[in-house]
Order: structure tokens, then C-alpha cells, then sequence
């Protein structure tokens, strides 16, 4: 298919809310569960983790004493999440790097737990027709557009911010960032 045609706008919303459920439904489930039935007071904490492009990275922690969760501010990526293994044992099973220079450095062309956006999967050689006006995408999946671009929001530095039972992760793409027509928020 060489070009998509949408007659009506997408919900302005609907690509950064996504991420951002994910990560609070993530945070319900470990925030959430009793003290007594997870060993442990549910936590929240943040620390530096370095910077990119001259923007602070942090680091969050979710944990509730049974599970740990980590998720960076850069690209609003999965680190770990940590559960027990058969002997009790706090476990990673993501795929992902150990230190941000793993994500920075290798592009991180898997998108290992990262949000991807302003779009999921390939737009066609780049193009796309909305409101009968065409728009040109950067390639970055040779002949097509890839999961936001060259920097979608896989690259980009949240903010974040604790909510009840979770952590809340924000960042507004500007109007024309990647080539795209409007402003998900």
C-alpha cells in the first residue's frame, strides 16, 4: 500500500496515552497489591541516570516488595521488570540494555521497551494523505517510515511524575515533528 488517506483527523491523544496506560496499569498492578501479601511497602523512587542531548535521564523504581519495575525517562522505556523466580529470587525477564549508553549508543533498533510513536509498524514509503494534503515522512526502514521516525518518541526524554499507585509519563510531539501534521498530547 503506497500512501494512507484519512479523511478525519486521529484522536490527538490516543499514540502518548497509550504509553503512558501502559505504565500506570503497570504501576496499579505492583503499587497496589496489600503489604502482606507482597512481602514489602509499595515504593516509588527516582534517580539520575545520566543525560541525552544535554536533558537529564532519571530512573523510576516501582517496586511493592514482590515485584520491581524500572523504567527510564529516555524513550519511556521498560528497563526491567523483576519478578521471583522458582526459588524466591528477584528475576529480569526484559529484553533491554543494562545502562542508557546500550540504548543511546546502538539506536536501539529493536525498541526494546521503549514507546514508539507518533505511530506503531510502517507507513509506506514515508507518505501519507490527510485532510487532502500529502506529507513526507523521514525513511528510516528502507522504502518505508518506522515506528515514529529517525527520532520518534523512542528517543525523546519524558517527564515523569508519581500518581497514586503509579508513575505518570508526558511528552507533547510538536505539530511537524517527523514530518507528521498534528500535535498528540
Amino acid at each position: 500500500m503506497p500512501t494512507s488517506h484519512r479523511t478525519s483527523r486521529p484522536a490527538p491523544t490516543a499514540l502518548v496515552r497509550a504509553g503512558i496506560v501502559l505504565l500506570l496499569a503497570l504501576g496499579l498492578g505492583l503499587a497496589g497489591a496489600s503489604s502482606s501479601q507482597a512481602g514489602g511497602k509499595p515504593s516509588i523512587t527516582k534517580e539520575p541516570y545520566g543525560s541525552v542531548g544535554g536533558r537529564a535521564v532519571d530512573r523510576w523504581t516501582l517496586t511493592n516488595g514482590k515485584f520491581r519495575v524500572r523504567i527510564l525517562t529516555y524513550g519511556g522505556i521498560l528497563q526491567t521488570v523483576e519478578t521471583p523466580d522458582r526459588h524466591g529470587k528477584l528475576a529480569n525477564i526484559t529484553l533491554g540494555f543494562a545502562t542508557l549508553d546500550g540504548y543511546v549508543t546502538s539506536k536501539n533498533p529493536a525498541y526494546f521497551g521503549a514507546l514508539i510513536g507518533r505511530y506503531g509498524n510502517r507507513i509506506a514509503k514515508g507518505k501519507f494523505t490527510l485532510d487532502g494534503r500529502t506529507y513526507q515522512l523521514p525513511i528510516n526502514n528502507d522504502p518505508n517510515s518506522l515506528h515514529g521516525g529517525t527520532t520518534g518518541f523512542d528517543k525523546r526524554v519524558w517527564t515523569a511524575a508519581p500518581v497514586p499507585d503509579g508513575l505518570r509519563l508526558t511528552y507533547v510531539s510538536k505539530d511537524g515533528e517527523e514530518g507528521d501534521a498534528w500535535t498528540p498530547r
